[in-house]
């Protein structure tokens, strides 16, 4: 295996390395924590240079929370389904992207919709109300079965020692429009977004099996487990259009298109420019009977920056 020569398989990348990849990004979309590289290593298929990346530490994640590691401490994984993976299982997210099987009762749809009688658990709601929805939510969703993958590989983008198949990008919605529009500048194709059970199956899996950047939402898992900020939603992007995004991004910089505006939101706005008619003056607050909308709740609005504060 020694003189097997894995590197006749890397890509070349020409001018956008994968370094450039992920510091371009951080910068042009204003990120928070490095883009997330994503690779899947059927049987064989992982270079003997990797094995040093196999994670056989201490603690006991599934894939999602080393996701967010890597995107925030640097840190390179190597998961083999097996050894990282607490027990029991925290979710189905491993078995969504091929590390292992998916469970009996995920398929007859009895996980997302009810507890199970002779485990002891109380009864409680889940994610469906009833099995048919769970079995239906799963005909439509993204997952490899069989559990075809030996190893998953995640490292930051701009930091990553493999060829990545996906690119995870976890930002606001400002910021994830802006990478949608210039990925569809050139091809006119939109970006299409599922919001389902798992975010791994509707946002990461589905860009690896279909090809085509997936966005989403969230999910329980990705808010709770993965520890996603609420404000924040998740793109995946199949790695061969990466760099079409960043010389998009590029071009649109050089020659001056803004990128963000920074105007006021919702009712700090003072007025709303209407076509041909000049400004428009907000005057609701004017009108007889009128309540600003802060006046209006019981208990005034925390933000959720505001909520994190209090909970220090």
């Amino acid at each position: 295996m020694d003189s097997y020569n894995w590197d006749i398989y890397k890509r070349k990348w020409y001018t956008w390395p994968l370094k450039r990849q992920g510091e371009f990004l951080i910068e042009e979309l204003k990120l928070y924590g490095d883009p997330i590289a994503l690779s899947w290593f059927p049987e064989g298929s992982m270079p003997s240079y990797l094995e040093k990346y196999i994670y056989k530490g201490d603690l006991k994640l599934v894939h999602c929370q080393f996701m967010q590691r890597a995107r925030f401490r640097k840190e390179v994984y190597i998961l083999d389904g097996i050894y990282s993976r607490p027990d029991p299982p925290v979710c189905n997210g491993d078995a969504y992207i091929g590390l292992t099987d998916v469970e009996d009762r995920l398929i007859a749809g009895l996980t997302h919709s009810r507890t199970d009688p002779s485990s002891g658990s109380e009864a409680r709601l889940g994610i469906f109300g009833s099995p048919t929805a769970s079995i239906r939510s799963l005909n439509q969703s993204y997952w490899i079965v069989p559990p075809i993958i030996k190893y998953f590989g995640i490292a930051p983008l701009s930091e990553c020692p493999f060829d990545p198949d996906v690119v995870t990008i976890i930002g606001n919605p400002r910021q994830l429009t802006m990478a949608c529009r210039a990925l569809m500048y050139f091809t006119g194709k939109g970006v299409e977004g599922e919001t389902g059970p798992g975010t791994c199956s509707s946002s990461w899996v589905a860009a690896y099996l279909s090809g085509e950047p997936h966005y989403t939402l969230g999910c329980h898992g990705v808010f709770g487990t993965m520890g996603v900020d609420p404000t924040e939603i998740c793109l995946s992007i199949p790695s061969e259009q990466v760099p079409t995004l960043c010389q998009v991004l590029e071009l649109w910089k050089e020659r001056g298109k803004k990128m963000f505006t920074e105007a006021p939101p919702n009712e700090l706005r003072e007025y709303i420019k209407a076509p041909y008619e000049g400004p428009f003056k907000k005057d609701d607050d004017l009108k007889p009977g009128y309540i600003p909308w802060e006046k209006r709740l019981e208990t005034p609005y925390k933000s959720w920056k505001d909520r994190q504060k209090e909970n220090r």
